[in-house]
């Protein structure tokens, strides 16, 4: 694992400005190449997995609030990282209401394929979610749309 000291920072460009990125020093990035890479390690000793992505210039992680609270960290804060290439990356379940919508949009299905892989699992996990049958298949049906716009599902 690469360690290194790196400040927590918000991203600047919406829909990133309430987002928070630990970005990746230069050297690291160049190792790692371009494109979507899954990573795992430790921020301020407390272990994540994420995937680090090239966004406002920089290789970044995405640092989601639930990860922030259990390091005791914020935006502004500077930490100790370490961090590498994730021989394993998190496998992704696809609700069957999800799997449906594909059946029926096979071209979607090639679509989401496509996403990023933040966008697959908050895709899945916005259907997956849901408590009633009904809303699953109510957010499953909202999926086309989103999914052909690349956008986060709200």
């Amino acid at each position: 694992m690469k360690g290194f000291r790196t400040t927590l920072v918000p991203g600047s460009k919406p829909p990133y400005t309430s987002w928070t990125f630990l970005i990746i020093p230069a050297e690291l990035a160049v190792q790692w190449g371009a494109g979507q890479i899954a990573v795992r390690g430790t921020i301020s000793g407390t272990t994540f997995r994420g995937t680090a992505s090239r966004g406002e210039g920089q290789l970044r992680i995405p640092i989601p609030r639930e990860l922030r609270a259990r390091a005791g960290v914020a935006v502004g804060d500077t930490v100790d990282v370490a961090v590498e290439v994730d021989p394993n990356p998190r496998p992704l379940s696809v609700p069957e209401e999800l799997r449906a919508v594909f059946r029926d949009h096979p071209e979607v299905a090639r679509r989401y394929e496509q996403l990023p892989p933040s966008l697959r699992r908050a895709w899945a996990a916005f259907v997956e979610e849901a408590k009633r049958p009904e809303t699953r298949n109510r957010r499953a049906q909202k999926a086309p749309h989103g999914i052909r716009a690349r956008e986060f599902p709200r």
